[in-house]
């Protein structure tokens, strides 16, 4: 596996966007627009390249308000944060590893 490149703020923002559009997807496929109520995401990613190893950290907080008719699964939000963080490694791999 190739190395991250140091990355910048700006970087750290795109990763976090890139896995806020992921979950937002994931769970705008399964539920419809109309049946959400609100979804909060944040995310809070630090880098640290350190004696040649990289550490990318990522702590995430997600909570999602659905219509009281909805039929969404209850494992909705996790499987949501699951699909897009199995889509994290190929999105690194395109646009910070060199």
């Amino acid at each position: 596996m190739k190395k991250l490149k140091k990355l910048d703020e700006c970087d750290l923002d795109e990763i976090a966007d890139f896995l806020y559009d992921e979950i937002f997807k994931y769970i705008n496929s399964k539920v419809p627009s109309k049946e959400i109520k609100d979804i909060d995401i944040n995310f809070e990613i630090s880098f640290e390249d350190k004696n040649d190893i990289n550490i990318l950290d990522i702590k995430t907080d997600i909570s999602a308000d659905f219509d009281e008719l909805s039929n969404y699964d209850l494992n909705l939000v996790s499987e949501a944060f699951d699909n897009a963080f199995e889509l994290l490694d190929g999105y690194l791999d395109e646009h910070f590893r060199g």
